[in-house]
């Protein structure tokens, strides 16, 4: 089973092909699919805008390298590679430092003052049919994802509380990782995330939004594929 999926609110600019699903689930991260199709992983489209946040504060995305209770984006990668493939299942929710930032039935998460957060942007994995051409090395995946032969990623965003940060650098790419004991058969998985310092006592917004529109991707589904979620984070 193919597996391409993003965390995040998604409108779709043109309805996949028969060969393709999208993956409503934590990001809508996955729509498991049981069959060998392409599996698009997405959150449902939110079109009404976030409300104000009751107390602004805090709250950066980390340079790509930074490596916040000494974990990687690489190996946070890893730790949520098999919660991404199987469209956020609670069973492969892993033990980590950090809030995820993922697809919920509300898409509110409530946490403590000094927590980090992990926001799981948008993953793909090498599961059959693969998309466009898989990068053997990781110093290819920037090419994989931002090429415009290949998935086209663009204006690849993070908003915190109105403030916007762009993911469109290659640090902000982890993987590919291997998947040893992937659920849908893939041998390695690209997960695009970041990290968000701590944010002040409140409650704050986070949005992510994004844009896949290279060759190999539009000709794998039927169209582009746009999304953008809204979620909100309340500190106790």
């Amino acid at each position: 089973m193919k597996t391409y999926s993003h965390p995040s609110t998604i409108s779709v600019a043109a309805r996949p092909s028969t060969k393709s699903r999208v993956r409503l689930a934590a990001i809508l991260a996955c729509l498991a699919a049981v069959s060998p199709v392409w599996t698009i992983q997405a959150e449902p489209k939110v079109n009404s805008s976030p409300s104000a946040p009751t107390h602004q504060g805090g709250g950066k995305v980390l340079p790509p390298r930074a490596q916040p209770h000494g974990y990687s984006l690489d190996e946070m990668a890893s730790a949520v590679a098999n919660f991404s493939i199987t469209g956020n299942n609670p069973a492969y929710y892993p033990d980590t430092p950090f809030q995820i930032i993922y697809l919920t039935a509300d898409n509110t998460f409530t946490v403590s003052r000094g927590t980090y957060l992990y926001v799981k942007f948008f993953f793909i994995d090498d599961a059959e049919p693969v998309i466009g051409d898989w990068p053997a090395r990781k110093r290819d995946a920037d090419e994989y994802i931002f090429g415009e032969t290949q998935l086209g990623g663009h204006d690849l965003e993070v908003e915190v509380d109105g403030e916007i940060f762009s993911l469109d650098r290659p640090g902000y790419v982890g993987g590919p990782v291997a998947t040893p004991d992937s659920p849908d058969g893939s041998e390695h998985l690209i997960q695009i995330g970041a990290f968000v310092s701590p944010l002040k006592k409140g409650t704050h917004t986070l949005t992510i939004r994004g844009v896949f529109d290279g060759v190999a991707l539009v000709q794998a589904i039927g169209g582009p594929y746009e999304f953008e979620v809204n979620y909100t984070i309340i500190v106790e």
